[in-house]
């Protein structure tokens, strides 16, 4: 009776189970007038929740989902901070399912093709300062290995006021030491304002003056 659990914003037992496991962050969560109590547990309310899927070895993209959550949790999912672990059908990867009984899993994501890359922004952007306001691990990495922080950025590009933006950046281990509230780093900017890449090369730590190197 698929067309009940749909009504109740069950989700598919089938899809929770045999799906492909990716990462979601919940961008946006609208709950409708239907709610239910199950089992006398805390009361549970049915929401579409639109959800940025990360498929590992794909691009990002955006599917809603249809599911009961219990009313507690809400604040928490439309807050704009939620990580999730998704289950996608692999024929149809716009039909998911949210699995909160499993920890969103760490993924490598494709690219988006015809956004500028880090490299060419790195190559070809306009030189500006940011200092950073605050660093989030999204659990993804990137093509290089390296792991994708979401960066909260104020942007000095000396032609505007300073403003701020938020870009996923991947970030060499070498340069984690640099990764705290306040610093001030050297970066490129695309023809966005939100085209920011951070040159880790000018970031990176130095040995200290007359440091001996380590065998």
């Amino acid at each position: 009776m698929r067309w009940l659990s749909d009504l109740i914003g069950s989700p598919d037992d089938a899809l929770l189970t045999h799906g492909e496991l990716a990462r979601g962050h919940i961008l946006g969560v609208a709950a409708s007038s239907m709610s239910m109590s199950v089992m006398n547990g805390l009361r549970e309310r049915k929401c579409t929740f639109t959800v940025q899927v990360y498929r590992e070895g794909h691009e990002p993209y955006q599917a809603t989902a249809v599911q009961r959550v219990q009313e507690v949790y809400l604040p928490q999912f439309a807050s704009g901070r939620a990580w999730v672990a998704v289950r996608v059908d692999p024929a149809n990867p716009t039909r998911i399912a949210l699995d909160f009984a499993t920890a969103p899993p760490e993924v490598q994501v494709k690219p988006v093709e015809g956004q500028s890359s880090a490299e060419e922004i790195l190559a070809t952007g306009r030189p500006v300062e940011v200092v950073l306001v605050q660093a989030q691990p999204l659990g993804m990495k990137a093509p290089s290995g390296d792991d994708v922080y979401l960066l909260t950025l104020t942007v000095i590009d000396g032609t505007a006021a300073p403003y701020q933006t938020q870009v996923g950046n991947a970030v060499p281990a070498a340069s984690l030491p640099v990764l705290f509230p306040g610093s001030r780093l050297s970066a490129k900017r695309g023809d966005g304002q939100g085209d920011i890449v951070i040159d880790w090369n000018a970031a990176a730590p130095s040995e200290p003056s007359g440091a001996t190197p380590a065998p």
